[in-house]
């Protein structure tokens, strides 16, 4: 819907004489709309501008979680006014992905200090508690045995301390961690777009329109993992860790089908690779962000 205008003859910022087409300012950029009217003027503009927005984001949303690949399609073919563009949606819905994970997953991102473990070990069964105490005594005697080197000693006896540290403050650490992981998730992104490149290569499709499909793909787990984490809340006897894989490479399957055009078989042959490296680079790259966390606590 096209906002109605009520435009200047002359730009009230530099003097420049608008024609009729100017909707800004060709001098200095200023939008050529008139907004010293009535208040009751500014209340109807501002619930008709928010009833458009509403309208193209419940749309957007709507065909993300029911059409897999359409707003990818879209996006390539030009068609992109009618739905709220790709990276403004990751972040829309990355905001309540890390706030539902901090409030509500969180825990699970952080084990348990193993000092702590062991007290309640003790508590429970003390017999148990001293042959886990002696057997990590006899490993400690033998590495001081087997590494000579001091340097790697004191090496290894920081990074202990680190490590620790990062048990102990637990909460600092989660924090710490949820934030890395925004950031490695922003790194694999482009990356995943870099997978389909490769695979769709005989396309010769530019870069970007692979990136676009990582983007809605990505925003689509995580609101799946919203929904999942939220259930799992009320639900508190239903793990829905093996839904969610499930859900997420059936989505990808028909993203594929639906944006690449090839044949179902032809699909499902290439979602195996494409699948696979992506679950190894999650897990090496959350492995990289729980080492850099470690070290930098």
């Amino acid at each position: 819907m096209a906002k109605k205008r009520r435009k200047f003859v002359q730009c009230p910022n530099c003097g420049y004489t608008f024609e009729e087409v100017n909707n800004y300012c060709p001098n200095c950029g200023q939008e050529n709309h008139d907004l010293n009217v009535p208040v009751k003027h500014l209340v109807e503009e501002f619930f008709e501008s928010t009833l458009h927005y509403d309208t193209k984001f419940w749309r957007t949303f709507k065909y993300l979680i029911t059409r897999p690949g359409y707003l990818t399609e879209k996006f390539n073919m030009g068609q992109r006014v009618a739905y709220v563009p790709p990276f403004r949606l990751y972040v829309f819905v990355s905001i309540f992905f890390f706030t539902t994970i901090a409030l509500f997953a969180s825990e699970n991102l952080v084990v348990n200090d193993g000092e702590g473990a062991i007290e309640k070990l003790e508590a429970t069964d003390p017999d148990a508690a001293a042959r886990v105490m002696q057997a990590d005594s006899l490993a400690r005697s033998r590495a001081g045995l087997t590494l000579s080197d001091t340097s790697s000693v004191m090496l290894n006896e920081d990074l202990d301390n680190k490590f620790r540290n990062f048990l102990k403050n637990e909460e600092q650490s989660r924090q710490k961690l949820l934030k890395n992981i925004s950031f490695m998730m922003f790194v694999l992104m482009p990356f995943f777009g870099f997978i389909l490149y490769l695979s769709y290569r005989s396309q010769r499709r530019n870069y970007v329109e692979h990136l676009m499909f990582s983007v809605h793909f990505h925003t689509f787990v995580f609101l799946l993992i919203i929904f999942a984490t939220l259930t799992e809340v009320v639900f508190s006897s239903f793990d829905t860790n093996g839904w969610v894989i499930l859900i997420s490479m059936a989505y990808l399957f028909f993203a594929l089908r639906y944006v690449y055009k090839e044949p179902y078989l032809r699909t499902a042959v290439k979602l195996i690779p494409i699948g696979l490296t992506y679950m190894i680079s999650l897990g090496i790259l959350f492995l990289a962000t729980l080492g850099i966390s470690v070290l930098l606590s």
